[in-house]
């Protein structure tokens, strides 16, 4: 009504309190509401602040105006949609390509993107096959009381898993959420479950055991224990494996002591997304400090690339490029278990990072500055494992002249009997890790032996074929046993 003060009212979590809030203006945006519910909900204590339209159930954009909002109900949820996206987005900083999601505005739903090393069967005219596929998909959903509920996750992509399917609501296998209630461990179990790294199978022979959603692929994983751990350890060592020889043989990137060189004789060096990573993961939970070692001259040094969730439930060990781990919140035991000594160690105290080398607090460390030359040379691909692969594919001829048939629906300039009309196979192949199109004839190749359309890029990747009948498959040694 006209004269009267424009009002917005919030309900606070649980419902317990209510507030009325009236703004300067009505072009005044709702960000501002959200900080003067900081002095009730502050961040320290509460974590990110969401609104949702208790009418409609849908989130609240911050830069949407007051008027647009007036005379609304809205609800307070902290530590909500908000701080899941944060979360994501420090996982994603650190995995890099292998880890994407999108969130649709104004829900509480969030579709994953996984290129990760995990198998899929394929059936044809010839039989069926295991192959591994480098691309698959997940959709995640957060209850209203996230993150005290944990989220529900539906598997979207087609995989050959004991414990997933698709179009089926899926679990990692021995994760409980109450014992690690963040997303960072928990898409992190979710990858090594996809990976192979966890998954249950359960007593062949027991009458009361567990039903897997894939009782088929709980029989071949019984079966073939050891390849799908060598695909687990494959997927663990070749998505993290620095620069051989950096940081001291980059000329390009600057580096700034933290603290001073004292006390120690190694020299540790932190790239720019690991110092990033360190405090969001070392807040919420355990996790591995990726990298590598060296020696120059009389002089030892680590450095730390990147920081990944050390889950704790996999059948496997630290991964081969961990140098270190980060201690979780009230992790102090001085002695850890794990598979084999690293000398690195971690942890996060009011706010800033403390580094142990070799049980002895680290008085400074170098850490990678913000705005490095773009001129850096960009990380080149792990070295394959195993045999190599022949890559054989048409020439560059034959592909320039398919693809400008494809673009321009005609024969390529220069053929001979311009008037005929001349047949030619436009459909480019399809590569059997990551179903993307090969378009460049250098782009793709065909294995040696299997035949199998694979990105060479794929194959370098990981580090063996896809297809796990071949003698060149990454998950060599295996059982002969059909699926």
């Amino acid at each position: 009504m006209l004269g009267e003060q424009l009002q917005i009212f919030v309900r606070s979590p649980g419902g317990a309190r209510f507030f009325t809030w009236e703004p300067p203006s009505g072009d005044t945006p709702i960000a501002a509401l959200v900080e003067s519910l900081r002095t009730e909900y502050p961040r320290s204590q509460h974590g990110p602040i969401d609104l949702i339209d208790e009418s409609s159930g849908k989130l609240i954009d911050p830069d949407l105006s007051a008027q647009e909002m007036a005379d609304r109900v809205l609800g307070i949820r902290t530590g909500y949609v908000s701080d899941a996206l944060n979360q994501l987005e420090a996982l994603r900083r650190q995995e890099g390509p292998a880890f994407g999601y999108r969130h649709e505005p104004g829900t509480s739903t969030i579709s994953l993107d996984l290129s990760y090393p995990g198998l899929d069967r394929i059936d044809s005219l010839d039989g069926s096959g295991i192959v591994v596929k480098g691309r698959h998909r997940a959709t995640l959903i957060l209850p209203s009381d996230f993150p005290e509920k944990p989220p529900r996750i539906f598997w979207q992509s087609s995989v050959f898993h004991p414990n997933l399917a698709v179009d089926e609501e899926v679990w990692p296998p021995r994760y409980d959420w109450a014992d690690a209630p963040t997303l960072l461990e928990f898409v992190a179990a979710l990858i090594e479950t996809l990976t192979g790294d966890l998954y249950h199978v359960g007593r062949r022979f027991s009458i009361r055991r567990r039903r897997e959603l894939n009782p088929q692929a709980a029989n071949w994983y019984r079966r073939n224990r050891q390849p799908v751990a060598a695909l687990a350890a494959c997927a663990r060592q070749d998505r993290h494996t620095p620069i051989d020889g950096y940081p001291l043989d980059s000329v390009s990137v600057d580096w700034e002591l933290q603290g001073e060189l004292s006390g120690s004789d190694t020299t540790v060096f932190v790239s720019r997304q690991a110092i990033d990573g360190i405090p969001e993961f070392g807040g919420r939970c355990a996790a591995w400090l990726i990298g590598q070692t060296g020696r120059h001259g009389q002089a030892d040094w680590l450095y730390v690339d990147r920081v990944t969730s050390r889950v704790g439930h996999g059948l496997s060990g630290a991964p081969i490029n961990a140098i270190g781990i980060l201690r979780g919140p009230g992790e102090s035991d001085p002695q850890l278990e794990h598979d084999r000594p690293l000398p690195l160690d971690a942890r996060v105290r009011d706010g800033g990072v403390v580094l142990r080398v070799d049980s002895g607090d680290l008085a400074g460390y170098m850490v990678e500055v913000d705005g490095a030359s773009s001129t850096e040379q960009a990380p080149q691909p792990p070295q394959a494992s195993g045999r190599p692969i022949t890559i054989k594919g048409p020439s560059a001829e034959q592909a320039e002249e398919t693809i400008e048939a494809a673009e321009f629906g005609a024969p390529p300039e220069g053929a001979e009997d311009a008037g005929r009309l001349f047949a030619r196979d436009l459909e480019a192949p399809i590569c059997m890790y990551c179903d993307i199109v090969c378009v460049r004839s250098e782009d793709w190749g065909a294995c040696a032996d299997c035949g199998f359309v694979v990105h060479a890029g794929c194959l370098h990747q990981l580090g063996g074929c896809p297809n796990t009948d071949c003698p060149r498959s990454v998950l060599e040694p295996r059982s002969t046993a059909n699926p």
